[in-house]
């Protein structure tokens, strides 16, 4: 926990002093040369599976499922992290000067969220840290190698998708994906304690 914890914090300090732009700049204009109307239909399909409406409702699903089982801590951890780690990405949003996403290389404009939040910088990304904590879960509790592999695959097309439509850098990506990591790894953590 405490690695990815402190990971998120270094990426943190070099997307707020700018460093990633240029790398990130360049993902970006590679992401796009394919573009097409199908790729960015396909795309926005991740963008509604990691809007927070649809991923919180399957964290309390999954909550719910754990203290079915007799691991209420468990799943009480659960819902705890995926609140916390929403109100930390909330707050770098707001706090946390990194470059904003040029508005001509956006490709989509997301649905219309349950709740919708106006902010002034992307990182980290919340569809990416959501999906890792969602997805990292499963992929935790439930060992199988089919169940793993798309895991894998959803979180790359996640991953893949928000860099494309241009509504994220990869370094907001990568950040969200550490915050997530760090989320489930809490919710493991002090989950097996009391379980």
């Amino acid at each position: 926990m405490w690695l990815s914890v402190a990971a998120f914090a270094l990426l943190s300090a070099a997307a707020g002093a700018r460093v990633l732009y240029p790398a990130d700049d360049q993902v970006l204009v590679l992401s796009q040369i394919l573009a097409s109307p199908t790729l960015d239909s396909f795309s926005d399909y991740f963008s509604v599976l990691g809007e927070v409406q649809y991923l919180g409702a399957a964290i309390l699903v999954l909550a719910a499922a754990l203290a079915a089982t007799g691991r209420q801590v468990l799943g009480l951890r659960l819902v705890v992290a995926f609140a916390a780690t929403g109100l930390v990405e909330l707050a770098m949003k707001f706090w946390l000067p990194t470059v904003p996403m040029p508005e001509e290389t956006r490709r989509s404009f997301d649905t219309t969220p349950l709740v919708e939040i106006a902010y002034p910088y992307p990182y980290p990304s919340g569809h990416m840290l959501r999906a890792v904590v969602l997805l990292g879960m499963v992929f935790v509790l439930w060992p199988s190698r089919p169940i793993r592999l798309a895991v894998l695959a959803l979180l790359a097309g996640m991953a893949t998708t928000r860099v494309y439509l241009g509504v994220h850098w990869a370094s907001d990506l990568v950040g969200g994906a550490l915050l997530g990591v760090a989320g489930v790894a809490w919710t493991l953590k002090a989950g097996t304690k009391r379980s």
